[in-house]
């Protein structure tokens, strides 16, 4: 069963004056501080004072990748995995360009012959509307998932999982064990037309089973639905969803507009803009089926350009080129 609910209309509306004089939110901003009830936002230095991080050198075999996509470096057996073979065959404009990967690239960790390179090429119809393989280990086997969105000529977006398996065919040469191969795991509910994209949240174990969960925002740019998905290959399946709330924006590169923060004892929450990119939303899914929002929506001083993850919560750049640190009070 999939719960679902709609929390946009109590949004409240935009900061305005009268007769001159600010009202009590406004006073807040200029203050410094704005928090309310399990949520507090705060000003702070550019990238909150936490140092930028290095990305490693990408794979000689990773240079020829997709323009403005990131090559991503795995612990795991996937040392690395990238986006390929640039095609414009589905002109969605969704990240800014419309051209798109058709294949998906890593190099495999192999106790034979070390990195090996595995590639996975979609059908014509279809294409990665995406610029980061996420890796996870989603469900504890020590070995890495890759989580992307494929948009389909017909369909529209889904996310699908990927991973290295072996290839079925029996014993390779010399009595090896069989060779692996980038395979399909799991795949979602498609949006349901052409230009209907999703942008994934993230991973954690949301309502308490003890399994990793996926979430993503299915339409961000368009009535935008926060959906929670079981990993239960070949599908993922949803089980809960959010009305009214976005992590993107339309035509821009940068994905990350939404973090989930975790608290011991209490279950992960995500927290991520209005439709609007204009307010905060602290959402947690509790027992016994239903959202709760931990904050009354948080109105903010400009849109949203970015959130990316801190411990206890996050830090938020806005478009007036303002940096503000999200906490989830406890």
């Amino acid at each position: 069963m999939t719960h679902s609910s709609s929390i946009g209309k109590r949004v409240r509306t935009h900061l305005t004056s009268s007769r001159g004089r600010l009202p009590w939110l406004a006073t807040l901003w200029l203050a410094g501080t704005c928090s309310a009830m399990g949520l507090q936002v705060e000003p702070a230095p550019a990238g909150c004072g936490v140092p930028a991080l290095v990305a490693p050198a990408p794979p000689e075999a990773a240079r020829e990748r997709l323009a403005q996509s990131q090559a991503v470096r795995g612990q795991r057996d996937i040392a690395w995995a990238w986006l390929g073979s640039p095609t414009q065959r589905y002109p969605h404009g969704a990240l800014g360009s419309p051209i798109h990967a058709a294949s998906l690239h890593v190099l495999a960790r192999t106790p034979e012959a070390g990195l090996q390179e595995r590639v996975y090429t979609l059908p014509l119809r279809r294409v990665f509307e995406d610029r980061v393989p996420r890796l996870v280990d989603m469900d504890g086997d020590g070995r890495d998932e890759i989580i992307l969105v494929e948009a389909d000529a017909f369909q529209g977006a889904a996310l699908v999982v990927f991973g290295l398996r072996a290839d079925g065919t029996g014993a390779a040469a010399g009595g090896a064990t069989a060779a692996l191969q980038l395979t399909e795991l799991a795949r979602g509910p498609s949006a349901g037309s052409a230009f209907r994209w999703l942008n994934p949240v993230g991973v954690a174990d949301f309502d308490g089973d003890g399994q990793l969960d996926i979430a993503s925002v299915v339409t961000p740019h368009v009535g935008g639905v926060l959906t929670l998905h079981h990993y239960r290959p070949p599908r993922l399946e949803p089980y809960a969803r959010a009305m009214d709330v976005s992590n993107h924006r339309m035509g821009m590169l940068e994905q990350q507009l939404a973090v989930i923060v975790e608290q011991t004892g209490h279950r992960p929450t995500i927290v991520l803009p209005d439709m609007q990119l204009r307010a905060l939303h602290a959402l947690r899914w509790v027992a016994p089926g239903k959202w709760q929002e931990l904050a009354d929506p948080q109105p903010l001083p400009a849109r949203v350009e970015r959130l990316t993850p801190l411990a206890g919560g996050g830090c938020l750049l806005l478009a007036n080129r303002s940096w503000w640190r999200v906490t989830q009070l406890p």
